[in-house]
């Protein structure tokens, strides 16, 4: 059977239909090229013979255009990586280093030529962690081409831009309150899935993918097992209306340290127990086949706010809070940590807990000599 993104379908007329890419025009535009087959075994190995013959192994060092390294290198690593991740990689490559690399040959990029990619990346307004994660992964194709024999590494020089602190649009304690008020009043999905956001630090993505059969009211504890996310559709063409743009794709965690069980609290548990619903329905919408997405709850979480008089904030800025507020009470970093799902305590201390004016008032009264 055919795996997603692997660009093979069956037709309505029963026959199997390969894409690949065969070209770029004068514009830069992928062309594509199309095999038919009574199979899907047959097909694919059309498929396999066309890329064999076209493998960029056969050109000479001088004709290995990075376009075409990068295309390997993506195919190599289709299958190790997140939809969502593959997805991500993708539209950086053809977004900012295909425009200024596609066309050069691998063994004539210097460090000139990344140093001046970088400095243009700076102008354009990208900032410094993106330019960064571009020449990382910059770096991992040209290091991918330099096992395969195209180039050597020995002579390039990446220099990675500094990274500021990246400050957050915390919510305040004052309208944490305001906002907890609100929602105890209320006894909708909703109401109680912002509840667990708050209480539990969970993403908004495992939020949006949490079914009933996840609380485990006997054992006070929420299961994390997926989550919902909308990404690029790896099969969009253009060239029907019938593909959309992008898919909603359930998955597995973030990482397997996402992959956990939450303690919930007794008092939450208590406002959830009333609405229960059947074991495979979604928390949020009550279906077992219709979950709210990412976005939807998003644009719900700012109307909510705009209802409690709140300033507007990202609903991930609730996980901040809960991190923050979690070390303030004395909690370990390794327990928080696996509570927010890390993979590292590193990750937890650096990037999410937040010391406020307050707490660090009160550390500083205790040195008393």
């Amino acid at each position: 059977m055919p795996r997603k993104g692997e660009n093979i379908r069956k037709r309505k007329d029963e026959r199997w239909e390969a894409r690949y890419e065969k070209c770029r025009d004068k514009n830069g535009r992928i062309q594509y090229g199309y095999l038919y087959g009574h199979t899907y075994d047959a097909v694919k190995k059309k498929k396999i013979a066309v890329l064999c013959q076209n493998n960029p192994q056969k050109l000479s060092g001088n004709r290995y255009i990075f376009h075409t390294l990068s295309q390997e290198w993506l195919l190599s690593i289709r299958y190790t990586v997140k939809v969502s991740t593959y997805a991500c990689y993708e539209t950086l490559i053809e977004t900012h280093i295909i425009p200024e690399f596609g066309n050069v040959p691998v063994k004539y990029i210097s460090s000139g030529s990344i140093y001046a990619f970088s400095e243009k990346m700076k102008q354009e307004g990208l900032s410094p962690r993106t330019i960064k994660n571009l020449l990382i992964l910059f770096h991992s194709i040209l290091r991918y081409g330099e096992k395969l024999g195209y180039l050597s590494m020995s002579q390039l020089e990446f220099r990675y831009p500094k990274i500021a602190d990246r400050s957050f649009n915390l919510i305040s304690q004052e309208n944490l309150a305001k906002l907890i008020s609100v929602l105890s009043t209320d006894t909708s999905a909703f109401s109680m899935g912002i509840l667990l956001c708050i209480y539990t630090g969970i993403r908004v993505g495992e939020l949006s993918g949490i079914r009933w059969s996840d609380i485990d009211f006997n054992k006070k504890i929420l299961h994390i097992r997926r989550t919902i996310s909308r990404v690029k559709n790896l099969d969009y063409t253009g060239e029907s209306d019938e593909t959309p743009k992008t898919i909603l794709m359930i998955g597995s965690p973030k990482s397997t340290s996402s992959l956990r069980d939450i303690p919930i609290p007794d008092f939450l548990l208590a406002k959830l127990e009333p609405i229960a619903s059947m074991p495979d329905a979604y928390l949020l919408t009550g279906s077992s086949t219709k979950c709210m997405e990412p976005r939807s709850i998003q644009r719900k979480f700012q109307r909510l706010l705009e209802q409690c008089e709140i300033p507007n904030i990202n609903i991930h800025s609730l996980r901040h809070a809960f991190a923050t507020r979690c070390t303030e009470m004395g909690f370990d970093s390794k327990t928080l940590s696996e509570i927010l799902g890390h993979s590292s305590v590193k990750i937890t201390m650096d990037i999410y807990v937040h010391s406020s004016m307050k707490q660090k008032q009160k550390y500083m009264e205790k040195l008393y000599y």
